[in-house]
């Protein structure tokens, strides 16, 4: 019964992902940057601290299955929600617009780096249960370096660690453009 639960849940996520950009969401491209039209949403009382968020996921699709070898294909990619997505007025500037760019820049990379391990597993590796595996793991790997990245750079207030982490994202994203 708990395997079809989530053989079902994982189609479903499957089926659903490939609708991903609606008018509340915004995939991931390298050739369009954010701006600050993207962030809809409305801060809660419990964000004071904060100037700006943005609310990323990684979301795969099967991309196709090989009808002679039954390999399937995936496709991953960073998701943003803009409803969830918000800036407060005083905060609405280059810097911080910058700052919340390099987190959608992060759920690109591990979105990237998911999808070449399961492009690459063997048959047996790509069962529903597994896939589900990988994805939940990149999930909770990039939640982890987002709020590693707002740690160390205080949420973009250290303006020292802020260039140091731009450097190594692009650096990062410099890498993984090469091995698509």
């Amino acid at each position: 019964m708990m395997k079809s639960f989530w053989l079902l849940l994982f189609s479903l996520l499957i089926a659903f992902s490939g609708l991903a950009q609606g008018r509340d969401s915004l995939i991931y491209s390298p050739d369009r940057q954010l701006t600050w039209a993207d962030f809809k949403g409305k801060p809660k009382f419990s964000d004071q601290a904060s100037g700006a968020q943005i609310t990323v996921t990684i979301n795969l699709k099967l991309k196709k299955v090989n009808f002679w070898t039954g390999k399937a294909k995936y496709d991953a990619f960073a998701v943003a929600f803009t409803d969830a997505s918000w800036v407060k007025t005083a905060y609405k500037d280059a810097y911080t617009l910058a700052h919340e760019q390099l987190h959608f820049d992060i759920a690109h990379l591990y979105a990237e780096t998911l999808e070449l391990e399961l492009n690459n597993l063997d048959k047996s590796g790509r069962q529903p249960e597994q896939v589900e595996k990988l994805l939940q793991k990149y999930i909770k790997q990039m939640t982890d370096y987002q709020k590693l990245y707002d740690q160390e750079t205080s949420g973009g207030n250290n303006i020292a660690r802020q260039k140091e982490w731009a450097a190594k994202i692009k650096k990062d994203l410099s890498i993984i453009n090469k091995v698509l």
